[in-house]
């Protein structure tokens, strides 16, 4: 590989660096909110569990 087939990457090198960081914030943000989502299902169902034994 010599230093023209070097050069003709170095445009898709600087693409792939603005992107990246964005498609990661991107897929931490979805995992981020699916796990939010998670944790207040556990929350609504401990919830109604402990109102169901307070009508009893």
């Amino acid at each position: 590989m010599n230093g023209d087939e070097l050069f003709a990457f170095f445009p898709i090198f600087t693409i792939f660096f603005y992107i990246a960081p964005i498609v990661f914030i991107i897929w931490f943000l979805l995992k981020f909110l699916k796990i939010q989502q998670e944790k207040n299902m556990i929350l609504r169902d401990i919830s109604e569990k402990l109102n169901n034994t307070d009508e009893s």
